[in-house]
């Protein structure tokens, strides 16, 4: 009777762990940025500069940028 018991919670214990792991480990974004700042040459006033960043979602749910900022 005792390892019926044993084996009945050791199942639900199991079954808790995989479900956990399985909730958390879905739909979360991650963001891969090789480069988080750049710093411009000398800038002749009146000339328009540019840079791209190159952002990946390495994640698995949509990836949202909420707010960029210059400094």
């Amino acid at each position: 009777m005792k390892n019926y018991f044993s084996g009945i919670i050791l199942s639900l214990v199991c079954t808790q762990l995989l479900f956990t792991t399985t909730v958390f480990s879905e739909n979360i974004p991650s963001a891969l940025i090789s480069e988080k700042t750049h710093r411009f040459e000398a800038i002749v006033e009146g000339n328009r500069v540019t840079h791209d960043f190159i952002i990946k979602n390495t994640g698995t749910a949509p990836l949202k940028i909420v707010k960029i900022e210059s400094g």
